[in-house]
């Protein structure tokens, strides 16, 4: 399908050149995102009242924004849902745990991101199948903090790696790219003027 008009290289780009994510929860946290020196926010959590509004003050200040489409109050999770964000909100991609939604929202024009929960060593076997299978245009792994974990997934997975949660500080964001992640996601606003 159509890609957005920054292309993956140039959102690969933007990582590189910026690769402190703000994942962002309420109003606040929003403001000091856009203050910050990020190209990309995480928006974690929003309702079909404020998700419009929050995704175009994202946009309005050039930044790239991400909807985490499992936890939009008041919006299914099928196929439906990825069209009224396409049409109606137009934000640069979405974030999802659910495999299946990942193709269609590419199929739209949007970057999906894959939430990976990697708590063992079976959901590390079965979050690389999803990886290989539905081919999302980044991975995020939860939490980002083991790199036993990390580099497991760096060795098998095709796509860049995003790392998030449960990441305090300056050293474990440097030692994680490091490790080869493409960037990292956080919700602590001290960590995105790094």
């Amino acid at each position: 399908g159509m890609k957005p008009i920054n292309s993956i290289v140039t959102m690969s780009d933007q990582l590189e050149s910026h690769p402190i994510i703000a994942a962002v929860r309420d109003d606040e946290a929003l403001k000091a995102a856009i203050a910050a020196p990020v190209s990309v926010i995480f928006l974690l959590n929003a309702s079909l009242t404020n998700l419009k509004s929050r995704n175009d003050h994202i946009r309005d200040h050039g930044k790239l924004s991400f909807i985490h489409l499992d936890m939009v109050a008041g919006l299914s999770k099928d196929q439906w849902a990825l069209d009224y964000l396409k049409t109606e909100i137009a934000p640069t991609g979405i974030i999802t745990t659910k495999p299946n939604l990942i193709e269609p929202a590419r199929a739209l024009g949007l970057y999906a991101i894959e939430r990976l929960f990697l708590l063992d060593s079976l959901s590390i076997q079965t979050g690389l199948k999803m990886i290989q299978d539905h081919h999302p245009d980044f991975v995020e792994i939860m939490p980002g903090v083991i790199p036993k974990v990390v580099s497991e997934i760096k060795r098998h997975s095709p796509v860049p790696i995003i790392a998030g949660g449960m990441i305090d500080t300056k050293q474990e964001i440097v030692e994680l790219l490091k490790m080869g992640v493409i960037a990292v996601s956080t919700s602590r606003s001290d960590l995105w003027n790094l």
